[in-house]
């Protein structure tokens, strides 16, 4: 009878997914780098224009491509920052640099003349001509500042020595902010030469969300490229993940109440096709909140943490599984031996079938509530374009997830995860 339910919930649960109104792509002027989505339900229009370089292609000068990126809208024209001209109409603007990629956002309101002023302003920030030396000295100090109050910080004290170690000689090693060494002399010349290579038509996507229709959206693209070069495609060489050591435990002494430990194991992209097997097993494993198998028995059962969780970063070119919590001191070796056994279950995936079931519910619920806003609309598309994923996307997650099974999970984590290579850091006196 209890399977019968189950059954009978799954099957309800699948059928309302598969009927599921999902947004609408489209390619603007059949151009994959350029992607709209038409929500006229509010007078709002959400661009978020994509780079294709992050912090992984600074090179020597580490941190350079967030220094430049966030220096953008700074820029003075007619004695006024740029970002201020966006305020003068109430838009709202924003940029951020991760690993892989930079991204500059600006949300407006719907009218013609609001699109012509916004795609105008954003041609002359993407130029970077009005980029001065003493506008870069202005901003050295703030940044400065930023990275040693990080060295204060445990989190990212324990972030950077993971990826230093875990990331070594690749772009993805360093802080995105880079080091202090490397923005202390950074001048004007290297930051424009940068500028130059990260900013041109062929290195940039756009996704659009909002009251806009395609031929308004060709019409901003048209004024924003006004004058940028068109560049050349550039086939970046695949970053190979060299981590193989075998369970290394690496403590960082910081004089804190609480320690705070992360554990990595080299895991697959976005684009594998173990990927959704991947996605359901991490969601049973850590994923989920207070069902998952870290909170029941680290906090549940133990009560050595407030928060453990578990989550997959997939980066371009490979991916990580991640582990991350605090727990007092003292509890600190007991924590990390607890962890490792559930590590080892995790791998062995001794699992119900109705927990596997309940794992792909709850993934599809959060699929719907990643499109009930244009925000979260605008943020997946730029996944969806910056991963180059198919555009049959949403059919594909669907089923993707519904494909999954207990097998297929134990067939896929012992060849997707690389568990013995795992690297465990703790940062706290214990």
């Amino acid at each position: 009878m209890i399977k019968f339910i189950f059954i009978s919930i799954l099957v309800f649960f699948i059928y309302q997914y598969d009927s599921y109104a999902y947004p609408n792509i489209k390619f603007i002027k059949d151009n994959s780098n350029y992607l709209l989505i038409e929500e006229n339900s509010l007078p709002i229009i959400d661009i978020r224009i994509g780079i294709k370089y992050g912090s992984r292609d600074d090179e020597s000068r580490k941190g350079i491509t967030n220094f430049a990126v966030n220096l953008l809208h700074k820029q003075k024209v007619d004695n006024i920052k740029l970002i201020n001209h966006f305020e003068r109409i109430g838009a709202i603007y924003n940029s951020d640099v991760n690993r892989d990629s930079s991204h500059i956002s600006v949300r407006l309101i719907s009218t013609p003349e609001n699109i012509d002023y916004v795609s105008k302003k954003l041609n002359i920030l993407l130029k970077h001509n009005h980029i001065t030396q003493s506008l870069i000295d202005d901003n050295r100090d703030k940044v400065l500042n930023t990275i040693n109050k990080s060295k204060l910080n445990p989190t990212s004290i324990i972030q950077n020595k993971a990826n230093e170690i875990f990331f070594t000689n690749t772009g993805y090693a360093h802080p995105i902010l880079g080091y202090k060494k490397n923005i202390e002399d950074l001048n004007i010349e290297e930051l424009r030469n940068h500028l130059d290579l990260i900013i041109n038509q062929k290195s940039i996507e756009i996704n659009i969300v909002g009251d806009i229709n395609e031929n308004s959206s060709v019409n901003l693209i048209s004024n924003l490229f006004k004058g940028i070069p068109q560049g050349r495609y550039v086939d970046k060489e695949k970053f190979i993940l060299n981590y193989k050591k075998r369970r290394r435990l690496i403590n960082i002494p910081h004089g804190s109440k609480q320690t705070h430990i992360a554990i990595y194991a080299p895991s697959i992209t976005r684009l594998d096709k173990n990927f959704y097997n991947i996605l359901v097993a991490n969601y049973i494993f850590g994923g989920s909140g207070f069902g998952s198998m870290l909170m029941k028995e680290i906090r549940e059962k133990k009560g050595l943490a407030y928060s453990v969780y578990s989550y997959l970063m997939p980066y371009n070119d490979f991916g990580v599984l991640k582990i991350s919590m605090q727990t007092e001191n003292k509890n600190t070796n007991k924590a990390i031996e607890i962890l490792k056994n559930q590590i080892i279950r995790f791998r062995n995936f001794n699992i119900s079938r109705s927990s596997v079931g309940f794992a792909k519910i709850g993934l599809l619920r959060s699929f719907n509530l990643r499109f009930d806003t244009n925000k979260k609309m605008l943020e997946n598309l730029s996944a969806i374009n910056e991963y180059d994923i198919p555009e049959n996307y949403f059919k594909n997650y669907i089923n993707g997830i519904n494909n999954v099974t207990i097998h297929s999970i134990r067939q896929s984590l012992n060849s997707s995860i690389m568990f013995d290579n795992n690297l465990i850091v703790t940062v706290g006196d214990h």
